[in-house]
């Protein structure tokens, strides 16, 4: 029996009394007293109510819940003090009283794993002492009380720190490329920032790059007992999984439903939802959650604009065989590295606080908080993360524009340095072709309100990928008129013509460079009114696109609902000279593959070419 049992059993005798008095007591309000004399009540600010021993660690226990529940610990204890099991009605009612009695308590705020104060933050170790780590200006330390409150769900041990690790033992262990490694550490100290928006984390790359693995580590202020998680099934299910932990990995995300990607960009500004209370017709409780997510994947392809907003895209490379470390032997040296590594990135935490307040930008992105750490981690290391990062989201946004057709189809019928000025109406009619037998696409708006619905929702992205776009005010006939103008194609190739440059400075006339010149010839030499020969690269998607966009339905015409050969069936429409020109079939200047929808915005290579390069 522990100490605190022993204070348990003569809080209970002192409650029971004499033997008369002890018949006029209820096993309730026995196990109210009881409680009552072991813990302090409280409620949090989404009106929940908890309870904090008044002696020893104080670690905060909801009043229902698992094993971990005041409510297991007040029957352990009771039967420990009477030798008795506290029956379940009578569990139940003092239950019930000692919600009600929380509920009279003045909300406090229950911080899950980082706490911000006026003048520190606190990371939570989650061990049973109660410790947290204290970061200032000056550098951190371990309190045994910190004043903040705690709460733990999936929440599992931080090992302790130590001072003697260089955040180069990240690197040996985590497959990131050198340019991408500010990044990935301003991720990291924006874990440690309470209440910023935090940039949704995506892990992509082929199988065998370590996706997973580099999950995992990246979870090392915040490790859980479910590690990385799948995706949910819905957005109910997306609720349980975010409840439990401050950073949140889902693995293989194969694909990103709009109900997902709505969760997602809630879950990084902390918009709550409102669901009925469990076992209540009636009652409604909040669900707000901000966190810091992670995603791995082989590729998400064009994603929502509000999504690409908020996502920081790294590409992990393949690992060779020879450089492939097996998992036991992988975790043995990422245990022996990981106390070293948490007090390097603790480091760099305590020299960002005191620097933090300097940095200004001279432009803002969406994710403003997250860029002006990453300016304040290239003054500390002397890196070019943020012009890595404008330039890794400003090829999100055109890619967010190929997935959506009448964008697409816009860029096909606005000719470069026309402004089109007009209502929605006359825009609709302007893009969509006039031909017989077509069939709009799947997103092609069907009316004018459509219409706006999709500018409005796309403005963000067009203007970054250089189209001008201008909701004109209302006139007398109260119909919104729209200003648009397509990019400059000489602006769409500066970036493909500096990554020639880059290319030839580093191996001279021939190779990369030689064959981005004659690439480029292939797709701007013939003229506007030639079409490239479809080769062995083209894709069936290319293809397909190609045959929907001629107004020919193969189904219609021979009853073959899939062509054998898409290539051919590609190649058949190029070569009939009656057809409208198709600018997305041109070959990309880097890899020559088709360019899709990029062609039409102005570009003649695709954004992850670039960078590459």
């Amino acid at each position: 029996m522990t100490a605190t049992d022993d204070a348990a059993a003569r809080i209970v005798d002192d409650a029971l009394g004499p033997e008369k008095r002890e018949e006029k007591k209820s096993a309730s309000t026995r196990l109210v007293e009881l409680a009552e004399q072991i813990y302090r009540l409280g409620v949090s600010t989404q009106e929940q109510p908890f309870a904090v021993p008044r002696n020893g660690p104080r670690l905060v226990r909801m009043l229902r819940g698992g094993k971990s529940s005041m409510r297991a610990q007040l029957a352990r204890k009771y039967y420990t003090a009477t030798g008795k099991a506290a029956p379940a009605q009578a569990l139940a009612d003092a239950m019930l009283v000692l919600e009600g009695r929380a509920a009279d308590c003045e909300p406090e705020t229950l911080h899950l794993r980082v706490a911000e104060t006026t003048d520190a933050t606190y990371l939570d170790l989650a061990d049973a002492t109660g410790r947290a780590v204290r970061i200032t200006a000056g550098g951190w330390e371990i309190v045994n009380d910190p004043p903040v409150l705690f709460r733990r769900q999936l929440t599992a041990p931080l090992p302790t720190p130590t001072r003697s690790g260089s955040i180069d033992q990240l690197w040996h262990l985590l497959n990131v490329a050198p340019e991408d490694r500010p990044l990935i550490l301003a991720w990291l100290l924006c874990v440690l920032a309470e209440g910023m928006p935090h940039p949704i984390l995506g892990l992509w790359g082929e199988q065998g790059t370590g996706k997973t693995s580099a999950a995992k580590m990246l979870t090392l202020l915040d490790p859980t007992g479910a590690g990385v998680q799948k995706a949910p099934r819905d957005a109910e299910a997306w609720i349980t999984t975010a409840s439990g932990s401050w950073i949140v990995a889902l693995d293989n995300i194969s694909a990103l439903p709009e109900w997902l990607s709505d969760s997602l960009c809630r879950a990084v500004t902390g918009a709550g939802d409102v669901r009925r209370q469990l076992y209540s017709d009636a009652d409604l409780v909040i669900f707000a959650v901000k966190r810091c997510l992670i995603l791995t994947g082989i590729d998400l392809g064009a994603v929502r604009g509000d999504f690409a907003d908020r996502l920081l895209p790294v590409t992990l490379h393949r690992i060779d065989d020879d450089a492939r470390l097996e998992d036991d032997a992988l975790s043995e040296a990422w245990e022996q590295s990981y106390p070293a590594i948490l007090g390097a990135v603790l480091d760099l935490a305590a020299s960002l606080k005191q620097l933090l307040p300097s940095v200004e930008l001279a432009r803002k992105p969406r994710m403003a908080d997250y860029a002006r750490r990453l300016a304040a981690v290239d003054q500390l290391l002397g890196t070019e993360g943020l012009a890595h990062y404008l330039k890794r989201i400003g090829g999100l946004a055109t890619e967010a524009l190929t997935d959506d057709p009448f964008l697409i189809a816009m860029g096909e019928h606005l000719q470069v340095g026309e402004t089109f000025t007009g209502t929605a109406a006359d825009l609709l009619t302007r893009v969509t072709p006039d031909v017989e037998r077509w069939r709009a696409p799947k997103g092609w708006p069907a009316t004018a309100r459509a219409v706006t619905q999709q500018l409005r929702r796309q403005a963000p992205n067009m203007r970054r990928a250089g189209w001008t776009v201008n909701e004109l005010p209302a006139g007398h006939s109260n119909l919104v008129h729209w200003q648009i103008r397509p990019p400059c194609r000489e602006a769409g190739n500066r970036a493909s013509q500096d990554s020639q440059s880059r290319n030839h400075a580093q191996n001279g006339p021939s190779g990369a460079s030689q064959d981005s010149q004659n690439a480029s010839q292939d797709s701007h030499g013939a003229g506007d009114n030639s079409h490239p020969e479809p080769d062995s690269t083209l894709t069936r998607e290319a293809a397909s696109h190609a045959r929907h966009k001629s107004g020919l339905l193969y189904t219609d015409e021979t009853g073959d609902a899939d062509p054998p050969d898409w290539t051919a069936a590609a190649a058949e429409y190029l070569r009939d000279a009656g057809r409208v020109r198709h600018p997305e079939l041109r070959p990309c200047t880097t890899c020559r593959q088709p360019l899709g929808g990029l062609a039409a915005l102005g570009w003649d290579h695709h954004g992850d070419c670039e960078l590459a390069s």
